[in-house]
């Protein structure tokens, strides 16, 4: 496995996306040093580092030496059928958003109301969150009564012509709004100083950041495994 993952490595014009599929290590990488591998999935490793002044070579060193825990080595959902992959979407990440918004809105609302005044930045991410949680709650929704039924539909039929063709405006649809989503959060990144609390934050402030967080990373996952695996296999049947 670790000479397979050297043997990619050193392959030219390898794309984020690409080396987010082929080596789950590299997640957590791209993960630490917002090396953005959703909706900017398409470029080159060398692009996307030089884009935010990174070395590649240091990032492909990385990559190689990130150990591959046990989950994360048989984690393979570039072989799972479409209709397993939508349903796994569904059950880990559209459930996980749906909970964790009504979450983290009244934690927001409690650090605006007693840091508000002092961090400005706080009420700005709240209100990028406020726009981000009505981003993807309409997407969700739009995925789950168009497009996800449509792509199960195709596994189950084998139909590329009738059914595949008519997916490629809604997907161009979808991969839009990501990127939407993808920049709403990546404000809130900047504004919250990669979820870096001041030294003065209170317990709420600092448990706030963390869960804002957890809820940036599962939704780069998220994007991820539609935008890098699914819609891909549809786009391409065009």
């Amino acid at each position: 496995m670790e000479t397979e993952i050297k043997s990619t490595l050193e392959q030219d014009g390898l794309t984020v996306a690409q080396l987010a599929i082929t080596h789950p290590g590299a997640l957590a990488v791209f993960t630490k040093y917002n090396i953005d591998y959703c909706c900017g999935g398409q470029r080159s490793l060398k692009e996307a580092c030089h884009r935010i002044g990174l070395d590649p070579d240091k990032i492909k060193a990385e990559i190689e030496e990130t150990p591959l825990t046990g989950s994360n080595e048989n984690f393979h959902p570039e072989s799972w059928s479409s209709a397993f992959l939508v349903d796994y979407i569904l059950q880990n990440h559209h459930s996980y958003v749906r909970k964790a918004i009504p979450e983290l809105e009244p934690l927001l609302d409690r650090v605006c109301e007693r840091h508000g005044n002092d961090c400005y930045e706080l009420l700005q991410i709240r209100e990028s969150f406020i726009d981000l949680a009505e981003e993807l709650t309409s997407h969700m929704q739009k995925e789950e009564t168009i497009l996800f039924p449509a792509i199960k539909q195709y596994d189950d039929e084998k139909q590329p012509t009738e059914i595949s063709g008519n997916l490629n405006v809604p997907i161009q649809v979808m991969e839009h709004e990501h990127v939407v989503a993808g920049d709403l959060v990546k404000k809130i990144r900047s504004l919250s100083n990669n979820y870096t609390p001041p030294d003065f934050a209170c317990p709420t402030f600092r448990i706030t950041y963390q869960r804002l967080q957890q809820f940036d990373n599962d939704l780069m996952k998220h994007i991820h495994l539609e935008n890098n695996i699914l819609f891909e296999r549809f786009k391409t049947k065009q």
